[in-house]
């Protein structure tokens, strides 16, 4: 029986602004595909502080021109909440985001993911990150549940496939449409099982 629902946060709860800000200053994110993962699993699993000052010399800007551009296309997925909120009636929420410490009060108002989720967690405050198994098991521990008993959402098939690798059902989002459909047929089939 599921008895929570873990999300993502960027480019689920928050539309990621990332690459648009990144090849405003010339930057191209395929090429540089291998340097990026790179700096954002040091930065998720907590080996760095952060990203900005390393991305802001690589581009040749200043760290302020590369906050600007960057935050600038972050955009919250309110319809996607407003479904948080349905199910939160009666399932556990989290969040597990890749993010270095205290990066996500960057983008939201101090006690605003908190009326959806309980609790939010940044992969730099566990010392783990998606995919790394225990980054999963550390939020279902938090949550008092098993592996088993969560649904796991992110956008990131990589991400995904570390849910399910643990034990997780698991859903690769596209879109709140989709999520909703998707999130029903995990829930129809548990109850139809008796799980």
């Amino acid at each position: 029986m599921i008895k929570a629902i873990i999300f993502d946060c960027f480019d689920v709860v928050l539309s990621d602004g990332f690459e648009a800000a990144y090849a405003k200053f010339g930057g191209d994110s395929t090429k540089d595909r291998e340097f990026l993962h790179q700096l954002i699993q040091d930065v998720s699993s907590g080996k760095i502080d952060g990203s900005s000052s390393i991305i802001a010399l690589r581009l040749g800007i200043t760290e302020a021109e590369w906050r600007e551009a960057n935050f600038a296309g972050y955009v919250i997925n309110t319809p996607l909440l407003d479904y948080a909120l349905e199910l939160k009636k009666t399932y556990k929420l989290a969040m597990l985001s890749n993010v270095g410490k205290g990066g996500l009060k960057r983008f939201f108002d101090p006690g605003f993911l908190e009326r959806y989720f309980d609790p939010v967690v940044e992969s730099a405050a566990i010392g783990y990150a998606k995919p790394e198994a225990r980054a999963y098991e550390i939020v279902a521990g938090m949550l008092g549940v098993r592996l088993d008993e969560c649904v796991f959402i992110d956008d990131r098939q990589e991400y995904v496939d570390g849910a399910t690798a643990v034990g997780m059902q698991a859903v690769l989002y596209k879109s709140v449409s989709q999520l909703r459909d998707d999130i029903n047929n995990i829930l129809e089939e548990g109850d139809e099982n008796g799980k």
